[in-house]
C-alpha cells in the first residue's frame, strides 16, 4: 500500500503517542495500591490518560492510512508537501539520550552542553566552537544559580567538589 506524501512521519507520530500510552498504561498496572482503603483509585487518572491517548492515537493512525492528512502551517491545499528531515530530528533525539545517559554520571554541565552543542549542529549552526563556549558558560551559569542561590540540587557529576 503506498502511503501518500508526509504520511510516514505523521504514522510515527501517531505511533509514538500510542506508545507513550502504552507505557502509561504499563506502569500503571505495575504500580502497588496503598495500604489505606480510598474512594477513588490513584490508578484511575493514570488509566483513563493512557486508554484515551491510546484509542485517538489509533484513531488518527486510521485516518492518516485513509488518506486524512493535516496540512502544515504555511503550504497551500494542494501544494507538493516537502519530505521531513528526519537527519535534524535524529541528531536532536540523540543530544536529548545523551542527556538522560550522561546527567548522573557525568553531571548537569556535561550533559546540558553537550545536548546544547548536539542541537545547535542539529539546526545547521556553522560556528561549532562559538556555540559550545557560549552554550557550556550559559549552562555554568545556570547551574550556579540553582544550586546556589535557589539551593536546588543538580547532579555535580565529575566536578563534584570543584563547584
Amino acid at each position: 500500500m503506498k502511503l501518500p506524501a508526509g504520511a510516514k512521519s505523521e504514522l510515527i507520530f501517531a505511533s509514538s503517542l500510542f506508545a507513550l500510552g502504552l507505557i502509561v498504561f504499563v506502569d500503571t498496572v505495575r504500580e502497588k495500591l496503598p495500604a489505606f482503603n480510598l474512594t477513588v483509585s490513584p490508578k484511575l487518572f493514570p488509566y483513563l490518560i493512557s486508554i484515551i491517548l491510546m484509542t485517538l492515537s489509533a484513531l488518527l493512525a486510521i485516518q492518516i492510512i485513509r488518506g486524512n492528512q493535516a496540512i502544515p502551517e504555511g503550504v497551500e491545499e494542494g501544494e507538493p508537501i516537502e519530505k521531513s528531515d528526519f537527519k535534524t530530528f535524529s541528531i536532536v533525539l540523540a543530544s536529548l539520550f545523551a542527556f538522560l545517559l550522561l546527567i548522573e554520571r557525568a553531571g548537569f554541565i556535561i550533559a546540558a552542553s553537550i545536548t546544547f552543542f548536539g542541537i545547535t549542529v542539529a539546526f545547521d549552526n556553522k560556528r561549532h566552537l562559538r556555540a559550545a563556549v557560549f552554550g557550556t558558560l550559559f549552562i555554568v551559569i545556570i547551574y550556579l544559580s540553582f544550586t546556589r542561590f535557589l539551593n536546588v540540587p543538580l547532579p555535580a557529576g565529575i566536578f563534584k567538589g570543584i563547584l
